[in-house]
């Protein structure tokens, strides 16, 4: 059930996430979604130009599909939705698991295995592939629209023009 209070956004909204719980949630995605995208990069050219825009406190992630449905596909998905949730109970949260990728191209995971095994446990790692004092994090979101507060009524939300 979304939230209708809004909430001052701090700029401090998101979480680190166990390496071994992101793995689990990327795994669960992939099981759904077999023939789908498994991630999306973005450099940090642009990142940075979304971040540094006046007032900016944050990036918000949205799903898209650039394949429009005709009426047979729309019902044909809803029919599918509902029996993936109430008949086979495979229902659960989309989340979006965040990491940073080297100029390599490789992601850059906590690299402490004992600690990313434990899952629940949220941990930073110093990395061994990095500058001196960085740490390697996963991140999850924190605000999922609908659902929470603060969630836009714009175009891409599909309410408000």
């Amino acid at each position: 059930m979304e939230t209708s209070k809004r909430t001052p956004i701090t700029g401090k909204e998101g979480a680190e996430i166990d390496l071994s719980v992101a793995a689990e949630w990327t795994k669960n995605h992939r099981e759904r979604n077999t023939y789908g995208s498994i991630s999306q990069f973005f450099g940090n050219e642009i990142l940075l130009r979304l971040l540094q825009q006046p007032g900016s406190m944050g990036i918000r992630i949205y799903y898209a599909n650039s394949h429009k449905l005709n009426g047979w596909q729309k019902f044909i998905f809803s029919i599918a939705n509902f029996l993936k949730k109430t008949v086979a109970g495979a229902a659960g949260e989309d989340h979006f698991i965040l990491v940073g990728v080297n100029a390599q191209g490789l992601d850059q995971l906590p690299t402490d295995v004992k600690a990313a095994a434990q899952p629940q446990v949220i941990t930073a790692n110093t990395s061994t592939s990095g500058s001196s004092g960085t740490q390697n994090i996963v991140v999850e979101q924190a605000h999922p629209c609908p659902g929470s507060a603060n969630c836009p009524q714009n175009v891409l939300t599909g309410s408000g023009s």
